[in-house]
């Protein structure tokens, strides 16, 4: 593919312009160009290849205003930018237009993109746009010497399937993971992050064995994820004062816990002891973070359940070793599971 668009970006003649305008809504269109047409896109704009590079990870190209000869340009100066890389695509669009860039804005809600309606749309501010897997930074160069703005659009290339719960953590916004799944199946919610503070989320297949919730450290923009939630009962808005559990969860882990798993079996798979944390302890059932077996409890946080344990006395302190748990044949098991990204694993 890099071979055909670094040919396809060469290979200019000699046309007559029939257009020197290039929008945002271009700049949408221009994502969803076949490699191998770009170059005629641009022509057919009125713009000509300036640079091109290329190496081991992208191509890059930038096209700018074609003149015809002997003339001069006297509009506003714009150049776009192409950068093509295996899992996604960027292209750029500058213009020294202020009045362009507002319109860019507007175009882009128009054309369904979700942003921050708090922000109101002005020269001086920047806003994030939003849909399906394309995102748009609009922003103006305020470092930059020369007075512009910038229209950055990444188009991200979908995963060809998701197997594991941890195959989701790719997912890190509400229209990313809406792209994939659909948006009948991903629906907005508020999360209880504690007994008093509620959350935005997006929960995936609410209702059913798949149910997941994704919390969101950035929640004027729904993106930026904070961590993933497998639920046994859901703990969002929505589903409050309706606590009927919808059954162990169908996910899979890479790590081979599962909904329901005993304690015993959990034991046996780490092949090394753990601690749980106990009464006495605000996150009481939670299974302390550590990574000393085969499982990373920091990257994997796992609430345990224990049915008709409230009176045992060996619960009565802030840990407790799960081999003690174990030798006491109770019957905890596996109920809730959070998964972390990477750069976020709790400590």
């Amino acid at each position: 593919m890099k071979k055909v668009l670094l040919i396809a970006l060469l290979c200019i003649t000699v046309t007559h312009v029939r257009s020197q305008s290039f929008t945002v809504n271009d700049l949408v269109i221009l994502a969803s160009v076949q490699s191998k047409n770009i170059d005629h896109f641009m022509k057919k704009k009125g713009f000509e290849v300036a640079t091109v590079k290329t190496d081991s990870l992208a191509i890059q190209a930038c096209f700018i205003i074609k003149l015809k000869k002997g003339k001069t340009y006297q509009g506003p100066k714009r150049t776009i930018e192409i950068s093509m890389q295996d899992d996604c695509k960027y292209f750029t669009l500058h213009t020294a237009s202020g009045d362009e860039y507002l319109e860019g804005e507007r175009s882009l809600i128009q054309s369904g993109f979700f942003y921050d309606e708090k922000k109101g749309i002005t020269v001086k501010g920047s806003v994030f746009f939003q849909k399906g897997n394309i995102t748009v930074q609009a922003r103006p160069d305020s470092e930059s010497s020369d007075a512009g703005y910038t229209f950055i659009l990444k188009e991200r290339k979908l995963p060809s399937a998701v197997k594991y719960a941890e195959d989701l953590l790719q997912f890190d916004s509400h229209e990313y993971l809406a792209s994939f799944f659909g948006t009948q199946n991903v629906k907005r919610d508020m999360y209880y992050f504690s007994e008093k503070e509620l959350k935005k989320c997006s929960v995936l297949f609410s209702g059913t064995k798949y149910q997941v919730v994704f919390v969101w450290g950035d929640e004027d923009n729904l993106n930026n994820l904070l961590y993933i939630l497998v639920p046994h009962v859901l703990p969002t808005a929505s589903a409050e004062g309706n606590h009927t559990a919808t059954g162990n969860s169908e996910w899979q882990f890479k790590s081979g816990i599962y909904a329901g798993m005993d304690i015993k079996s959990l034991l046996r798979l780490n092949e090394m002891d753990f601690n749980i944390y106990g009464s006495e302890s605000e996150l009481a059932f939670m299974i302390k973070p550590a990574d000393k077996g085969r499982i990373n409890f920091k990257n994997t946080a796992v609430m345990l359940s224990c049915n008709n344990c409230d009176d045992i006395k060996m619960f009565n302190k802030k840990e407790i070793s799960a081999m003690d748990v174990v030798k006491q044949d109770l019957p905890m098991y596996v109920n809730d599971v959070i998964i972390y990204p990477s750069h976020r694993a709790s400590r």
